[in-house]
């Protein structure tokens, strides 16, 4: 936290100084006071040296006070505390991987998805560009969990990062499901939860492509979201280590698949079934002068590897997120006694009066 006041330090002096410090994203932060650190504890019922997890490869403690003070740098209101403490938790979680996509060299990113009651009562968008800037509980929450991990593991560009090309999606890939869009059952109720538990669920893709289907019926967008896999794209579950691809699925499109009464499994079912690939890196061998022919390989392994979650607004656009090489982990959200009269008292904070995209799918 910063000891001197505003008043002591001019707000450019305190962004050097955190910048040089190495303690930023890069981008200008609020200023950690006391007093903001402060309010921004009247979100979470733990004390302020509770050890929330432990995290990078050397276990550095990460308390609810330092969480605090990360989600007043990253612009946070302290209502998106609970969903802090429990991205944190998911960040920690061994089967996140998440010190591995955090430094190796393919530029992994962290990718959330948030479910239940917490998107509305947060305001954190589901429909048009919810993955896109604009949104400040996508944006700050996000920001706010990768600046707390990179505080927290000392993860610098370069010395623990060593991501060759860097990924602009790092700290920013945030979106809640349309769950009310959806002909499906939410992403976390797939994943074990409750449809009424509120939740945030990690993966660690290092690259995403958005596609659209050929035409827009039920068969073309299954075919779709086959070919427009990039081949770097592999998926197959196991113990040691997942590697997961993620279909975000359009309403529209989710629609016309359900009209076909396709159930999120069996569309798994389908693409594992009909994601081979030829390849001729497999047979370079030549015996007797004869061309051995290429063999076919599946670029999805097994159902437990694809993941598929609606989110969107109007379009007929889908995003394909992978490889994931962890999690993905989902962690129920829990919330303070005093939550609903927070979450009055920061009303106008959250409100937003834009351009209304209701009744677009009715």
């Amino acid at each position: 936290m910063s000891e001197q006041s505003e008043t002591e330090q001019s707000l450019d002096e305190i962004n050097k100084s955190l910048y040089s410090e190495g303690m930023t994203d890069g981008l200008p932060v609020i200023p950690p006071t006391d007093e903001r650190v402060e309010e921004m504890l009247r979100g979470i019922d733990r004390p302020r040296d509770d050890v929330v997890a432990r995290l990078g490869n050397n276990e550095n403690a990460l308390t609810v006070e330092t969480l605090a003070a990360n989600a007043v740098m990253a612009g946070c209101l302290p209502t998106y505390m609970p969903v802090l403490e429990a991205g944190v938790r998911a960040l920690a979680d061994p089967d996140s991987n998440s010190i591995q996509f955090s430094v190796s060299t393919g530029s992994w990113a962290y990718q959330w998805i948030v479910n239940g009651p917490v998107r509305e009562k947060l305001d954190i968008e589901s429909s048009s560009g919810a993955f896109g800037p604009s949104f400040h509980a996508n944006q700050t929450i996000a920001r706010a969990l990768g600046m707390a991990y990179r505080n927290t593991a000392k993860i610098y560009p370069g010395e623990k990062d060593m991501g060759v090309m860097g990924n602009p999606a790092k700290f920013y890939m945030l979106a809640a499901e349309n769950e009310e869009a959806s002909p499906w059952e939410p992403y976390h109720v797939t994943h074990g939860y409750d449809a009424d538990d509120s939740t945030i669920s990690l993966a660690g893709p290092n690259s995403w492509v958005q596609w659209l289907p050929s035409e827009n019926e039920g068969e073309h967008v299954l075919r779709g979201m086959i070919r427009n896999t990039p081949e770097s794209m592999r998926a197959s579950s196991g113990e040691d280590l997942n590697a997961t691809i993620t279909h975000v699925i359009n309403p529209y499109n989710a629609e016309e698949l359900e009209k076909e009464d396709l159930t999120k499994e069996e569309i798994k079912e389908y693409i594992v079934e009909n994601s081979y690939r030829t390849t001729d890196e497999y047979a370079p061998a030549r015996h007797s002068g004869d061309g051995i022919p290429p063999r076919q390989v599946k670029q999805y392994q097994d159902t437990d590897a694809v993941k598929v979650a609606c989110i969107g607004g109007p379009g007929r656009v889908n995003a394909i997120f992978g490889t994931s090489i962890g999690g993905p982990v989902t962690k129920k959200i829990h919330f303070p006694d005093n939550f609903d009269e927070l979450l009055e008292e920061y009303a106008d904070d959250v409100e937003r009066n834009w351009v209304p995209t209701e009744g677009f799918y009715e």
